[in-house]
C-alpha cells in the first residue's frame, strides 16, 4: 500500500471542496441570471404616483446580477425598482400614455364660494394637458397629466360618492324653487340626504335616483340663469336711476 502523505491528502480534500464550492457558486450565479430574465426593454414608459404627484419615467438599465431595473423620471430622479407587481403596476398605468383620463369625466372643484361640477373637455398629448370646462359659467382650467390637483378634483367625483358633501341642488316645490345642499351621504345604502332652504326641509335621494342628478343640474341651468337675470335687472335699475339723477 502506498503511504500518503497527510499533507498531501488534507490538500486533496481541500481542492476538491474548494472546486465543489465554485462550481456551486457558479451554478447559482447561472440560476439566478436566468431567472432574472429581462422582461422589459429599455426606454419602457412607467407612470408613478408619487407625494407630490404623478411622474413619467422610462426603463433606462436592467441589472441582471440584481433583478432590477433602473428608471429615470422626468423631473431627472432615478431610482431602482425589482421586477414585481410595483413596476407592471407602473408600466400599466403607462399602457396608454396619451390619454389616462377619458372625455367627459366629471369632477368638482372646491371654490371660496362652494364647489363647482365640471367635466374634462379635451386633451392635448403633445403638452399631455388636459382642459376642465364648469358648467354654469362655462370657465375652463387647463391641467398638466401629472398634476395633482387635477388628481384631486378627479378623485372627488369618483364611485360610490360622486358628490361631495356641501355640493348645491335646486329643487321646485309647491310654493316656489328652493336651493338645498348636500348635507349626508350614506355609504351602506349609496344615498344622499338633501337639506333645502325651505322650512329646513330634508329628503333622502338613492344614489341612482335621476332626480338627484336633475336637481343638482338645476343648479346650473335654472337657478344660476335666475341670477344672472337678477342681476342684469338690478344693473339696469341702476343705469335707469342714473339717468334720471342728471
Amino acid at each position: 500500500m502506498v503511504n500518503i502523505p497527510s499533507t498531501c491528502l488534507a490538500s486533496a480534500i481541500f481542492f476538491t471542496i474548494a472546486s465543489s464550492m465554485i462550481e456551486s457558486v457558479e451554478s447559482s450565479s447561472l440560476l439566478r441570471r436566468q431567472l432574472c430574465e429581462q422582461r422589459y426593454e429599455e426606454k419602457t414608459a412607467v407612470f408613478k404616483r408619487f407625494d407630490n404627484g404623478w411622474y413619467w419615467g422610462k426603463i433606462v438599465n436592467f441589472d441582471s446580477e440584481s433583478c432590477k431595473y433602473m428608471i429615470l423620471y422626468e423631473d431627472n430622479y432615478a431610482f431602482e425598482y425589482e421586477d414585481g407587481d410595483e413596476l407592471d403596476e407602473m408600466i400599466a398605468e403607462a399602457v396608454n400614455p396619451e390619454q389616462l383620463v377619458p372625455l367627459d369625466t366629471m369632477v368638482y372643484n372646491l371654490y371660496e364660494d362652494g364647489w363647482w361640477q365640471g367635466y374634462v373637455e379635451s386633451y392635448d398629448p403633445e403638452e399631455r394637458l388636459y382642459t376642465v370646462r364648469y358648467n354654469g359659467d362655462g370657465e375652463t382650467e387647463e391641467y398638466f397629466e401629472g398634476d395633482e390637483e387635477f388628481y384631486e378634483i378627479l378623485d372627488n367625483a369618483v364611485p360610490p360618492q360622486i358628490y361631495p358633501l356641501g355640493v348645491s341642488a335646486y329643487k321646485e316645490f309647491g310654493e316656489g324653487w328652493s336651493l338645498g345642499w348636500i348635507t349626508e351621504y350614506n355609504e351602506e345604502d349609496n344615498t344622499y340626504e338633501v337639506t333645502f332652504e325651505v322650512d329646513d326641509h330634508s329628503e333622502e335621494y338613492p344614489a341612482d335616483d335621476p332626480e338627484l342628478e336633475e336637481i343638482i343640474d338645476a343648479v346650473y341651468t335654472v337657478w344660476m340663469v335666475e341670477q344672472a337675470e337678477m342681476e342684469e335687472e338690478e344693473m339696469e335699475e341702476e343705469v335707469s336711476g342714473d339717468e334720471s339723477a342728471d
